[in-house]
Parts: structure tokens; C-alpha cells; sequence
């Protein structure tokens, strides 16, 4: 389904975790981000079998890989063909960003959306905290998912007080159920900068890894 096709009717199969996310299998599940009471949108689903090959690929011959540009949708497809390494499987590759960008986009009626995407050897951001942004979109295409905590119950200044050290941010995070998104998943995280309330933000890290793990990290942001 395209971006276009996009509505606020709810699909059927959903679920609300502790009432500030929302997950189901539709892409019109992302549509719920401008409910008051929801913080995150999850869509799950499989990756395609060509897909996965890329994914491969690109992880056993581009270690270090690092995709950081301003895209405008109406020439998305022109730049992944010129950004990305050849393959047999690109263009599923390229067709699934597409629509990502393109739904991101639509979402928030964008023309140019800012596209990260890295191939991580270490954890990016260790620690729980919030982004400074309106909304974020993060799927991990390979590897480990980004962890989360649920809003409503979080002391945010504590938060800040205890990110000073490793041990105390530790401390703090087994304080509550920690919860991760899959491979796969698409997800919505709302930033600090989503609307006037200052609590917006989810409080979320990247995943540890261990030697030799690596992610495929994909995120979107407003340009």
C-alpha cells in the first residue's frame, strides 16, 4: 500500500501497550501518531526474501556503510540507484526506502525528508533519552531493534540526573519493563519537539552489541 492510500480508518488486528503505543500489520496504523494519547506507532511485518539479500550483501561487503542525505521524494528513487551498491536485488531494496520515505512524507506532508542510513558495529546511543525532533521514523533492517520505555511512568528529571554516569543510567533503566522493536518493524517515535507539551518524547536507546553484531539502521526525519 502507498503512502497515498494512507487513512485514519483502523485496521481490525491492532493492540495499545500501556496506552501510548499502538501496534498492528496495516500501514494505516502510522495515521494514529496524531492521536493525543499515543507516543509510538508500530508496524510490523516480514521482510521480503529479496530484500533480505540486499541486506546481505550490503552488510558482508560494505562494513561501515553510512547513507546521511536531504532527499526529495519526487527524485528518491534516481538517488538510492546512485548512492547504493549495484546488486541483483537493489531495486526491491530501493522500492521498499521508496515507500518508507514516501509514507513519511505523506504523513507529514513533506517534499524533502532527511534519510540516515548505517551500518552499526557498536551501540549508537547506549544510554535512554529523547530525540529533539518532531517525529522520527526507525526500522532496523538487520539485526537488534531499538529499545523503549514506556512514557507514563518516567521520572524525566531523574532521567537526566542519572544519564551523568554509565552505572547510575543502568540503575535507572532496570527500573521499568524495557521494551524493544523487532526486525523489521517500522516505528514513529515522537520527538520533544512534537507539539507544546515538553513530555512528547520517547525515552529510548540503541541495543548493546556484542563482537561482531551488526545492524542495518534506517531513520527519517524533517529535512
Amino acid at each position: 500500500m502507498r503512502a497515498s492510500t494512507l487513512s485514519t480508518d483502523l485496521p481490525a488486528h491492532f493492540s495499545i501497550r500501556q496506552s501510548i503505543s499502538v501496534v498492528g500489520h496495516e500501514p494505516e496504523i502510522l495515521s494514529r501518531v496524531y492521536d493525543d494519547s499515543v507516543k509510538i506507532c508500530i508496524l510490523q511485518r516480514v521482510l521480503s526474501a529479496n530484500i533480505k539479500q540486499f541486506i546481505a550483501y550490503l552488510l558482508q561487503e560494505y562494513v561501515g556503510f553510512e547513507l546521511a542525505q536531504p532527499i526529495n521524494i519526487a527524485h528518491i528513487r534516481e538517488r538510492l540507484n546512485t548512492w547504493l551498491p549495484q546488486h541483483h536485488a537493489l531495486n526491491a531494496f530501493i522500492e521498499d526506502v521508496s515507500w518508507l520515505v514516501e509514507m513519511f512524507a505523506f504523513l507529514f506532508d513533506l517534499e524533502s525528508v532527511g534519510l540516515r542510513l548505517n551500518i552499526l558495529t557498536k551501540t549508537m546511543c547506549p544510554r535512554f533519552h529523547t530525540d529533539k525532533v518532531p517525529c522520527r521514523l526507525i526500522t532496523t533492517y538487520a539485526g537488534k531493534g531499538t529499545e523503549w520505555l514506556d512514557n507514563k511512568t518516567i521520572d524525566r528529571i531523574m532521567l537526566a540526573a542519572c544519564n551523568e554516569s554509565k552505572e547510575e543510567a543502568e540503575a535507572f533503566a532496570k527500573q521499568y519493563l524495557i521494551q524493544s522493536l523487532q526486525e523489521g518493524d517500522i516505528a514513529l517515535f515522537k520527538g520533544e519537539r512534537w507539539g507544546e507539551q515538553n513530555d512528547q518524547g520517547v525515552v529510548h536507546r540503541s541495543p548493546a552489541l556484542e563482537r561482531n553484531e551488526t545492524r542495518l539502521l534506517l531513520t527519517l526525519d524533517f529535512a
